[in-house]
């Protein structure tokens, strides 16, 4: 059996089995939640054939690249640009206010994460929030990190340039592998001293290698400047070389993404680690755990983890492979080219898992502002202020999380075509992306099981 013939047999079968273990019967909604709209099995089936029909019309509709070659952006007017520049201000100052705010009190407030505001900021407010922000909107960590903001101090300061910076965004996937564990496989994750012991740790790497790189290494070797300036490239919002704000077509930023290994090394450990925090939440997870405790259970996460990265990884550079052969390339020459058309469907497994956990624990946060530290302040009047729980039914969350993968995915196969047909004739260019097509499937199927069902 050939690869290419391998590997679509491979996302095939797993696309199958995830189909036929969705029946009518398991559909029980999500996390407990059991009015889901429509059953899980046509859910799953529905979004399957909406996909395979956008590739379908892709193939007759766009037979040239339409993002590849560029496309017309806007310069936003004067006015827009000066306060631009006012809000950049405001906004840096109070990244560094927020950044003293949370590690105070991760490392000195009350020990209990449900007083802290430490956790809330960090798992919900940051992580999830900036991430649907980058993608959604633009870059805002570029301005709010306070790194880049001590960054600049440093390089102001300097009295000679700082030498070149060699290792390009490998210790961004590390640093983002370690914040997946700590929040998916740590024992405690929501501890405020384990986060004030994890942020500490974090910025003194960070600090420590843009004193020695300069500002510009953050850029490429800090975890979420790395991941958040790859969401944002498909973002609407974004600066030009002159750092004028301009606007352009959603996902128009991809398609100027440089291909890198580390680069698609950064896209998969983001699917990887959402797809298994997806697979936590089932049933299947909890038997598997069973009454490991502590460490015990983050030595079993810490496998899961791997594990689940590695399959999504085995499974996208098979199909690259595959295409690769069809094509007539070198085996792994496509791998990092068609790497940017994963980055919608990361940012939509991000809006599936997290839309609820943000619209939730986000009110907390809002509320724990007034008593960041735990220590019974009320500074603006809101400590007491309880979550509203009713506000988003649970049907809402089940549509936003199904239509989210649907989108994310159908997003992934418009990059996906665009670049194969600038890079192909348009006959080897679509067939060389079935195998794509396939693992995709198996991705939709997959993810909205885990979601659905979990």
């Amino acid at each position: 059996m050939t690869a290419r013939r391998a590997a679509i047999v491979t996302a095939g079968t797993a696309a199958f089995a995830v189909l036929a273990t969705a029946t009518p019967a398991a559909a029980h909604g999500i996390g407990g939640r059991t009015d889901l709209p429509l059953p899980l099995w046509l859910v799953v089936y529905g979004a399957a054939a909406a996909l395979l029909a956008s590739f379908a019309a892709l193939a007759v509709l766009w037979p040239k690249a339409r993002l590849e070659g560029g496309v017309k952006e806007a310069v936003l007017p004067p006015l827009v640009q000066s306060t631009g520049r006012v809000v950049e201000v405001l906004v840096r100052l109070a990244g560094l206010a927020l950044f003293v705010l949370v590690l105070s009190a991760a490392a000195i407030g009350d020990t209990e994460s449900a007083l802290n505001i430490a956790p809330r900021a960090v798992y919900v407010v940051f992580w999830v929030g900036l991430t649907l922000v980058s993608g959604l909107l633009g870059n805002l960590w570029a301005i709010l990190s306070p790194y880049d903001t001590w960054a600049a101090m440093i390089d102001r300061a300097r009295r000679r340039p700082p030498p070149p910076y060699r290792w390009g965004a490998w210790p961004a996937v590390a640093g983002l592998a370690a914040f997946a564990w700590l929040e998916l496989c740590h024992p405690d994750p929501a501890s405020p001293r384990v986060i004030a012991a994890a942020l500490g740790l974090y910025s003194v790497a960070v600090m420590a290698g843009a004193a020695r790189w300069g500002r510009s290494w953050l850029r490429q070797g800090e975890a979420f400047a790395a991941f958040f300036g790859l969401l944002s490239a498909m973002a609407p919002l974004h600066r030009d070389g002159e750092r004028r704000l301009r606007v352009r077509p959603p996902l128009a930023g991809l398609a100027q993404v440089r291909p890198r290994p580390e680069t698609t090394a950064l896209v998969l450990v983001a699917l990887g680690s959402t797809t298994f925090d997806g697979f936590t939440r089932t049933e299947q997870w909890n038997d598997l755990l069973g009454l490991r405790q502590g460490w015990e259970a983050a030595l079993v996460a810490t496998i899961g983890l791997g594990f689940v990265t590695g399959l999504v990884a085995l499974l996208y550079v098979a199909a690259m492979r595959s295409a690769a052969k069809v094509a007539g390339h070198p085996d792994m020459s496509l791998v990092d080219q068609f790497a940017p058309s994963l980055v919608p469907i990361a940012l939509a497994y991000a809006i599936a898992h997290y839309f609820s956990l943000l619209v939730f624990e986000s009110q907390g946060a809002w509320a724990q502002v007034s008593d960041p530290y735990g220590v019974g302040w009320d500074l603006f009047g809101s400590a007491d202020r309880p979550i509203d729980y009713l506000l988003v039914s649970t049907t809402t969350i089940a549509v936003v999380q199904a239509v989210s993968i649907l989108f994310g995915h159908i997003a992934g196969v418009v990059m996906a075509h665009d670049r194969a047909v600038a890079r192909l004739r348009l006959k080897v260019a679509t067939r060389s992306q079935y195998p794509l097509l396939a693992v995709m499937v198996t991705y939709t199927a997959g993810g909205l099981f885990l979601l659905l069902q979990g």
